[in-house]
């Protein structure tokens, strides 16, 4: 079910408009045209309590390019969800949310190049399962991941690494805390988590088909966050940077995000680049779905 689009209060006057759609739990997921962002994500926890669990996202990114210009998204609704589109001189996008009773939030991205056009398709969404009572140190994390980008004191790539014996081998679930306390040079460098993970079996990159590819549980509220993609390539954050127009104030380490990739920025390490041509199409499909476990 959905409701009818409203002003977005956060926008200007008359401007944009917030889209709302909610499933048959009463879970509710908030739209913005602004900039195709989410703006809330209402669950509830295993005693039926309902909370924001979003704490921002800093709206869709369908480019790589270094001269990439602001957009204007035009919404609708349509197919039972929302989809959004905007036209810039050299590519056409379109995104499409869709919110299902099993409480998974389904994006689905489209461009097409009008010219060459280096690029990837995400959204930047940070989350606290807890609904920011508190951090998300005993947050349990999980990635399908053997390998990931090791990084300089600027968030430059300088290579490839194995997750075995670091803080970066979550392939079983561990709290992220913890792992966030290890004499390591990469989370001392990072200021804690901010690296690329190269979805197993996908080492030398291209899409798939949708899989799951990470899952965070939250224990005090029972809330479980699935993560499905069709990209070769996984961003984890610890919140310890900020994660764009914030839903709500947040402090450090707050919240976490998890970012299906086309590609990572790599110079050193060998990486298929995703590269339109004019009238050329690319599709990718992220899946976010927020359920019980107990």
């Amino acid at each position: 079910m959905m409701t009818n689009p409203i002003p977005d209060t956060a926008a200007e006057p008359d401007e944009h408009r917030l889209f709302v759609l909610e499933n048959a739990s009463g879970m509710t997921v908030a739209i913005s045209e602004r900039d195709a962002s989410l703006r809330s994500w209402r669950a509830p926890d295993r005693y039926g309590r309902m909370a924001n669990v979003l704490l921002a996202d800093a709206g869709i990114d369908a480019h790589a390019g270094a001269a990439a210009a602001p957009v204007r998204w035009r919404g609708h609704l349509a197919e039972g969800g929302v989809s959004l589109l905007a036209a810039r001189g050299d590519a056409d996008m379109l995104v499409n949310y869709h919110l299902d009773d099993d409480g998974s939030l389904i994006i689905n991205y489209q461009v097409v190049a009008a010219s060459p056009v280096p690029l990837q398709a995400n959204a930047y969404p940070c989350f606290n399962l807890n609904g920011g009572i508190a951090g998300v140190d005993d947050h349990m994390l999980r990635i399908e991941a053997d390998y990931y980008v090791e990084v300089d004191a600027d968030g430059a790539p300088v290579g490839v690494a194995a997750v075995g014996r670091t803080p970066f081998d979550f392939r079983q679930p561990a709290p992220i805390g913890p792992r966030l306390r290890w004499l390591d040079s990469q989370i001392r460098l990072a200021g804690g988590f901010d690296h690329c993970f190269f979805v197993r079996s996908h080492y030398t990159g291209g899409q798939c088909a949708l899989r799951e590819v990470a899952c965070v549980f939250d224990p005090g509220s029972g809330r479980r966050l699935q993560l499905y993609s069709t990209e070769a390539a996984l961003q984890f954050f610890s919140g310890d940077r900020d994660a764009g127009a914030p839903a709500r104030p947040h402090r450090h380490r707050d919240g976490f995000g998890l970012e299906p990739n086309a590609r990572p920025s790599l110079q050193s390490v060998a990486w298929p680049r995703v590269m339109l041509n004019p009238g050329e199409v690319y599709r990718q499909t992220t899946v976010y779905r927020i359920s019980l476990q107990d």
